[in-house]
């Protein structure tokens, strides 16, 4: 590597006086600058952390997301090489940086994670490691990895995917609509196993509606990505339900003179439902193909 790259430690954070310092300082002894983008923290992170040596950025609370496209703006602007985001929180080790950086100019990939689970010593509740399976699996539906960790916030990025990836979404759910960029871009992807700290209070929200909201969003970005599958299939169900409910109406009425309105009514509403499900799939999937044609 040459010794002209520009390598740039990206930290979002909010209210994280009592860490930040020390995740600066550490950071600093593997990069060539640090750069922490403060979300409106009320507290004094933006001070402690420019004493430690960070370049911050200040902003507004806007959100994790909102956090992350701003180091990625900063990234582009300053022509970095390589980017390293990780948290102000102290769940991740600065000291593990070489490995996310050696795995990109060894092997010449654009986007590593650093994956939790990877790594047999690292512990968490069982909850956490549930709801972090559950959206990664339908992280990689959507993306067709196979990745073990899809909500790592500890990642490094090359040059390619610094100037290919434009964050748009504010919260959480913005380290599943980066690997969809990353997917979608045609970017390369490895992980590497990393060690992280639950010690402390290290989560500013609630762990089931902070993972139940990730979900949703994930789920909203795999229907974009497959839609013939996400609604075609559900809607061909429905509308195969609806068939069957409204001859079984049909049997009733002609052969014994009975009506069943609720029959009827399930029949309508299902097939109804099926239909509409059916034409969202295809107009969401032509417009796909046709934006995909245009790139």
């Amino acid at each position: 590597m040459r010794v002209d790259t520009l390598k740039i430690a990206c930290i979002p954070a909010y209210n994280e006086e009592n860490s930040i310092s020390d995740v600066v300082s550490k950071s600093l002894e593997h990069v060539d600058r640090v750069v922490v983008c403060d979300d409106g923290s009320t507290d004094k992170t933006a001070k402690m952390a420019r004493e430690a040596g960070a370049i911050v950025i200040s902003q507004s609370n806007q959100g994790y997301g909102a956090a992350i496209s701003s180091l990625f703006d900063y990234s582009r602007k300053e022509n970095a090489q390589i980017m390293v985001t990780l948290d102000g929180d102290g769940q991740h080790n600065p000291d593990q940086i070489p490995l996310l950086i050696d795995a990109i100019t060894t092997h010449n990939v654009d986007v590593v994670i650093g994956s939790r689970f990877l790594d047999e010593t690292t512990k968490a509740s069982g909850y956490r490691k549930t709801g972090i399976k559950i959206i990664t699996s339908a992280s990689n539906f959507g993306t067709n990895f196979k990745i073990s960790d899809s909500q790592s916030g500890f990642r490094a990025y090359s040059k390619n995917a610094i100037d290919a990836i434009h964050p748009t979404e504010q919260g959480m759910s913005a380290s599943t609509e980066i690997l969809l960029k990353i997917s979608n871009k045609g970017l390369s992807v490895a992980e590497v196993p990393i060690t992280i700290s639950y010690e402390g209070d290290t989560s500013k929200q609630h762990s089931i509606p902070h993972g139940v909201s990730v979900l949703i969003n994930t789920i909203k970005f795999v229907s974009i990505k497959h839609p013939l599958p996400f609604y075609g299939i559900p809607g061909i169900i429905l509308l195969i339900v609806g068939t069957i409910t409204g001859i079984q109406f049909l049997n009733a009425y002609l052969n014994e003179n009975l009506i069943f309105y609720g029959s009827l009514l399930a029949s309508v509403l299902t097939s109804l439902l099926g239909v509409i499900l059916i034409v969202t799939s295809i107009i969401l999937f032509s417009l796909s193909v046709l934006i995909r044609e245009n790139k």
